[in-house]
């Protein structure tokens, strides 16, 4: 799984199905493999987007349907704040739908092209317009290297498999393809084509259809003639579950072949003077100089050390800068997994461009995950503010999960989705005391307090105070999140 990817699961709007903290857990993936035991494991990601400059071959035919569609002018603060997170900062433009699925090409400021697939909702409330992104899973991509007769296929599907599964099944078959592709075939376990979608507008789809015991992919023309494999299934498998020995008569086609274009050296240390910056808090305190970050554990307690140190003995560490975009405010965080000593020194590696100072904050996360109103609470278990706006981001930010936690939590399940109706004082005392019932949804409780109001028709609102004074507040009807400004906290 790709770090876009990865980025656009965690940022689905409240999940009822679920009263853990993945935002939480997923944070912590890198440094422990526990926390995926209960995703589906991606196992083969074809996406080809991560090759190296290479071939431009010719093709025949039109093409322009590839780099060009209809502009996409709508987008949400969010969605730019995530494209700029992952380089994809640039015009726009949606290539095709199909069914329930929309394809968009983004044409970057450096002319390299980025390709997206995303699914196509209609009738969503103002809380998921806000928070949707439409661009996932996305893939840049230098148009020398695709479309050409070497690589005529940009393949986002997958191969995975759940505990239980005898065999892999390919999922997610859906892509771009230029011109002369009419049809992506799927070789099955008998090495022969077993499936197959048309090519239409240069995008393909095979919808939810999962294909077990499948070895790759091929591209055919009008006429059947084979163009182009990839096939996945070469050697000896990882794992029982995976294919090996090849797909037959379908060889894998070579990669793109020309020399790279050769990239601007970047400076080791962004320009300007090196920022210092110096703080404290939960007993640690922490030294950043640049991208380079040196943390003092030795005020550490006890109880604290053994919830940040994992199995392996790392510890996660990053630190975050909060950038406003639209109007909204974002934080843009780097987190490393390092090994623990009573002195850290890290430097701070981001997927693209520099990462240094001056940042508003660092934490360190907990290896635990979280349900509503546990005892480890809302806040990281090291929070340390740099900066005014740091601060005021930990305070802001623990509220939001409070609320945001309870609204996805288990035991608020019945009561978002009314199975058996139930008045604010009811609420009020079934959560705890934590929780008190508002007369008006646009009461405010005592800070401290998580205040809760009930109307009809099937509609509540969750409401909070910071310490900064800032109220914070999720409006549900009908079980599906409605209105929010939590959008940037939780």
């Amino acid at each position: 799984m790709n770090d876009v990817q990865l980025r656009d699961r965690l940022f689905k709007l409240f999940p009822p199905e679920t009263d853990a903290d993945w935002d939480d857990v997923l944070l912590r993936a890198k440094a422990s493999s526990r926390s995926f035991r209960r995703l589906t494991l991606l196992v083969a990601a074809a996406l080809l987007a991560a090759l190296a400059v290479g071939s431009a071959l010719a093709l025949s035919g039109r093409i322009g349907g590839l780099f060009h569609g209809t502009p996409v002018n709508d987008l949400t603060p969010r969605e730019r704040f995530l494209l700029s997170e992952f380089d994809m900062k640039g015009k726009v433009e949606l290539i095709a739908t199909r069914n329930a699925t929309a394809f968009y090409v983004i044409r970057r400021g450096d002319g390299r092209l980025c390709y997206s697939i995303g699914d196509v909702r209609k009738n969503l409330t103002p809380a998921q317009l806000e928070g949707r992104m439409r661009f996932s899973p996305s893939g840049c991509i230098d148009p020398r290297i695709f479309p050409s007769k070497a690589m005529p296929v940009l393949n986002f599907s997958g191969y995975s498999y759940r505990p239980g599964d005898s065999e892999s099944r390919l999922v997610g078959l859906q892509g771009f393809a230029a011109d002369p592709v009419a049809r992506i075939g799927v070789i099955g376990r008998d090495k022969r084509i077993v499936f197959s979608v048309p090519v239409e507008n240069n995008v393909y789809t095979a919808g939810k259809k999962g294909i077990a015991g499948a070895r790759g992919i091929v591209a055919l023309d009008k006429d059947g003639t084979v163009l182009w494999v990839q096939c996945t299934a070469i050697g000896s498998a990882p794992a029982p579950q995976f294919p090996s020995g090849g797909c037959g008569k379908y060889k894998n086609s070579p990669p793109p072949n020309v020399p790279p274009v050769t990239q601007p050296a970047k400076p080791a240390n962004p320009p300007g003077p090196l920022v210092v910056q110096r703080g404290i808090g939960d007993g640690v305190s922490v030294v950043v100089r640049g991208a380079q970050v040196e943390a003092h554990f030795a005020g550490l307690s006890a109880e604290k050390r053994r919830l940040l140190v994992f199995k392996d003995g790392r510890i996660s560490l990053g630190c975050f800068k909060l950038v406003t975009v639209g109007g909204r405010e974002y934080s843009r965080a780097v987190n490393v997994s390092t090994p623990f000593a009573p002195i850290v020194r890290t430097g701070l590696a981001p997927l693209r461009g520099s990462f240094a100072a001056q940042f508003d904050g660092c934490r360190v996360a907990g290896t635990y995950g979280h349900t509503w109103n546990d005892a480890h609470g809302t806040h990281d278990t090291v929070e340390i503010a740099l900066t005014p706006k740091g601060r005021r981001f930990f305070a802001e930010q623990a509220v939001a999960r409070d609320i945001s936690w309870l609204a996805r939590g288990r035991v608020f399940r019945d009561i978002r989705y009314a199975r058996s109706p139930l008045s604010a004082d009811e609420v009020a005392r079934r959560l705890g005391s934590h929780v008190v019932p508002l007369d008006d949804p646009k009461a405010t409780p005592p800070i401290g307090r998580l205040g809760v109001w009930v109307g009809d028709p099937r509609r509540i609102v969750l409401v909070e105070r910071a310490t900064t004074g800032r109220r914070l507040y999720l409006e549900i009807r009908r079980g599906v999140a409605y209105r929010t400004n939590l959008d940037g906290l939780a």
